[in-house]
């Protein structure tokens, strides 16, 4: 793994707002051919939000239990702005009428995921209130590690963050707040051989630097900053970096997925994620064993963001049996589905 590692790519509804047209993201972003769906994936995700009328004496705490989602100060909060035009200013409650839930039950519509799989079905409100900065490692001038399979180029970055993608819709199908600190236009992918590219952005349209030093200062710098916009009303806050090793001049050593950090929270959450995938491969590949990995590595972003971090390592590029896992999309996939039963056991919640 190189010094470059943690790249934070950001997605949220807030950040692209300021921006007043299609053109001017493709401006921005340097992709001439931007389509319109691609900036309204900068633009934010449009939600369809699932409603409910409450039963007499029900106020708003009581009216979002029944309904399966958590009172947090976050949800109260978002139910407020939703029904704004409803409550008028107060807190009460009608029983003739319909409130918006906040995410509720209902859909939610993210283009950066890809024309296949922008709508994503609401499973639970267990991560309501979570705020969880997600990055796939590199990105514009720096592909990261560099392998070889079946005669072609495969490049980090490019599998990183296909898999960081796969994560991020699982945990808002779970309720959560994901910003994707650095944004491409792929969406994801299906497919084996992932094409690269350099056309990553900072998700406030800046480009990514040529400089180590300086990639990971902005990358944390604007970490903390939305941190901060979050801290108020956020249950807790994380940061995973998604990164694919590239140990040994040959094909050996075969790395299972590993977790690093550089502080206790770090490590607290690391064992969290590493119990849980010795438990999934103990169901789902019998036999096979897992052979853990947590490190301490003193990376700049794991000790200088707000929020606790770790870096996930996907496996070993240079390894043939790791590229073969890390390659096929349903095995993307399948760990993106397991990364974020570890962040629901870190979490201790519960899928409704």
């Amino acid at each position: 793994m190189r010094l470059s590692r943690a790249a934070f790519h950001h997605f949220s509804r807030r950040s692209f707002a300021a921006l007043v047209s299609a053109a001017a993201l493709a401006s921005v972003a340097g992709l001439s051919g931007l389509s319109v769906s691609a900036a309204s994936a900068q633009a934010g995700p449009s939600v369809e939000y699932a409603t409910a009328t409450p039963r007499p004496g029900d106020g708003i705490w009581t009216l979002l239990r029944r309904n399966g989602i958590d009172p947090t100060p976050a949800s109260v909060t978002e139910f407020k702005k939703l029904n704004a035009d409803r409550l008028r200013g107060r807190d009460l409650l009608r029983t003739d009428i319909s409130y918006r839930l906040p995410g509720g039950t209902g859909a939610s519509i993210h283009p950066i995921f890809g024309a296949k799989y922008e709508r994503v079905e609401r499973k639970s409100s267990a991560l309501a209130g979570n705020v969880y900065y997600l990055v796939g490692g590199h990105g514009g001038p720096d592909p990261g590690s560099i392998g070889t399979y079946r005669g072609k180029r495969v490049y980090e970055d490019e599998i990183a963050y296909d898999t960081m993608l796969r994560t991020a819709r699982e945990l808002i199908a779970h309720g959560a707040t994901v910003e994707i600190i650095i944004q491409d236009d792929d969406g994801i992918r299906d497919e084996e051989h992932l094409a690269g590219d350099r056309d990553e952005r900072h998700a406030d349209g800046s480009a990514i630097a040529l400089s180590p030093v300086k990639r990971l200062r902005a990358r944390t710098e604007l970490i903390n900053k939305l941190y901060m916009e979050h801290r108020a009303t956020a249950r807790e806050q994380r940061v995973l970096a998604f990164h694919v090793d590239a140990t040994g001049l040959r094909v050996e050593p075969q790395i299972d997925v590993h977790f690093v950090h550089a502080t206790p929270s770090g490590y607290a959450v690391s064992r969290t994620l590493s119990n849980t995938m010795r438990a999934k491969y103990a169901a789902h590949q019998p036999g096979r064993g897992y052979h853990e990995r947590i490190e301490r590595r003193n990376l700049y972003i794991l000790k200088n963001t707000i929020p606790v971090a770790v870096l996930v390592e996907l496996g070993n590029i240079r390894h043939q049996g790791d590229q073969i896992r890390l390659m096929k999309p349903g095995n993307r996939q399948a760990l993106a589905e397991w990364l974020t039963d570890g962040i629901l056991a870190e979490a201790g919640a519960r899928t409704l």
